[in-house]
């Protein structure tokens, strides 16, 4: 990764309002005058705006003259330091990126050759995770973005109207960022071997049926007891190859104990190692702080000149309701850090569709 910075920081421009007119207009007030090296946007707005997004971008690509626009809706927008829940709003993320270095895909079959790339994806498109590992191993690109949450359509814009349910911008290596993962489940008891499995089914682990492993972990009796801890039961699916302890997480979503099955959703064989885990407020906020703190060690002496930033939307809903948020962190270590993201369905990082987790990318 190059060490060099591009420019100047970018800007960032919000605007709540029922009408997209005056939406579009507030953030316009907060973006000129442009740079003429600006030359790059992310655009996030309310899943109650999802039906204007077209009027949306083409107003902003006629006042601005960016050409490299992409954006989606949301139930939930991140701006800045605030989230906007359920709230009409556009928010507007723009900034200078060395020439040639964004180039836009409006389908996985596109498949543009990059370093890095910033993808929006509809939680409906078909075996979406391994498109997602095969797209990120044909552009060689490390990705990062999410799945669209929203109540009704899920449009997407590159450029124009999206087809095919996932798009973005691919970056050459000419324009440097930092990337940063966070889990927000925390392992209940040790790594086990499924010894036995039908498609989504865990039939044993360790040679014991698997739901006996389940009470074990949880130290209960009976179902009933399993339904009194609450959601937030989950299975983790250790990831090899990394340089730090890395999972993907899945849901419950079947317990057999007649059979002694535990479905969950996805697929596994024999000879696959889980764990199970549960959603945790503080492991989260300390596995936050620290992917916080690797970002500000690893910029050094650079500062961030802006930031996309996808979370789930579990996390706000259980774990970071109370002082400080998830935004609030992020401004305490990066202050007045321009950025936009929105709260997803699942969140893409490196090759992967993760669940639970916030992933940032951090443009310097």
């Amino acid at each position: 990764m190059s060490e060099q910075t591009t420019g100047s920081r970018f800007r960032l421009g919000v605007g709540a309002a029922e009408d997209w007119r005056m939406a579009v207009d507030a953030c316009l007030l907060q973006l000129m005058p442009l740079s003429d090296a600006v030359n790059v946007g992310f655009v996030y707005i309310s899943d109650r705006m999802a039906d204007d997004l077209p009027r949306i971008m083409r107003r902003l690509s006629d006042a601005t003259g960016i050409e490299t626009l992409i954006a989606t809706c949301g139930y939930s927008v991140a701006a800045g330091a605030t989230e906007y829940c359920d709230e009409s709003v556009v928010a507007v993320l723009i900034g200078a990126v060395p020439e040639g270095s964004a180039t836009i895909f409006r389908r996985p079959a596109e498949r543009p050759q990059g370093w890095l790339g910033i993808v929006h994806a509809d939680p409906q498109v078909p075996a979406l995770p391994e498109l997602i590992g095969d797209f990120s191993e044909a552009c060689g690109a490390y990705l990062v973005g999410g799945l669209v949450a929203a109540r009704g359509p899920r449009p997407q814009w590159a450029g124009k109207l999206s087809e095919g349910g996932v798009s973005g911008i691919m970056f050459s290596e000419a324009q440097p960022v930092l990337t940063g993962l966070t889990q927000g489940c925390s392992q209940i008891g040790g790594v086990h071997r499924v010894t036995a499995a039908d498609a989504n089914v865990i039939l044993e682990l360790d040679d014991r049926p698997a739901y006996d492993v389940l009470r074990d972990c949880f130290h209960i009796e009976s179902l009933q007891d399993l339904r009194k801890l609450g959601t937030g039961l989950m299975v983790g699916l250790p990831v090899s190859g990394t340089d730090r302890p890395d999972y993907l997480v899945r849901n419950i979503v079947g317990i057999d104990p007649q059979a002694g099955g535990v479905a969950i959703g996805a697929l596994v064989e024999e000879d696959d190692a889980v764990f199970f885990c549960r959603r945790d407020v503080e492991s989260a906020g300390r596995d936050m702080d620290r992917m916080l703190a690797d970002l500000k060690r690893r910029c050094g002496d650079r500062v961030p000149r802006g930031a996309l930033w996808y979370s789930c939307m579990a996390r706000t809903q259980d774990q970071f309701v109370q002082d400080p948020g998830e935004l609030e962190r992020i401004q305490t270590v990066f202050p007045d850090l321009p950025l936009v993201g929105m709260y997803c369905g699942g969140e893409i990082a490196q090759s992967r569709l993760y669940g639970y987790t916030g992933v940032m990318a951090l443009f310097l």
